[in-house]
């Protein structure tokens, strides 16, 4: 279960135990209707995990195919202010 307060994003595993990351950025691919959350922990800031959901509630790991379009999306906002602004 995911919640999201104030660019951060709350993660209750299933122990019942909550994760908190901060989101970089997210965005929505209209194909798969996914969105996908580049997130880090605040200790760890160069550590950017990309995990995505279709339901809005339920975070997963994402495919191979997946993690280079977010790798893509990533080098693309971080080479050009105005796409970071966009998001």
């Amino acid at each position: 279960m995911l919640e999201i307060k104030d660019n951060s994003i709350e993660i209750t595993k299933e122990d019942g135990t909550v994760d908190t990351w901060k989101i970089l950025f997210y965005y929505h691919n209209d194909e798969r209707n996914k969105t996908y959350y580049l997130i880090y922990q605040e200790e760890d800031p160069d550590s950017i995990v990309v995990m995505g959901t279709s339901d809005g509630t339920t975070l997963a790991a994402v495919s191979e195919e997946e993690m280079e379009e977010a790798e893509e999306t990533l080098r693309a906002y971080e080479e050009d202010p105005k796409i970071g602004e966009a998001l």
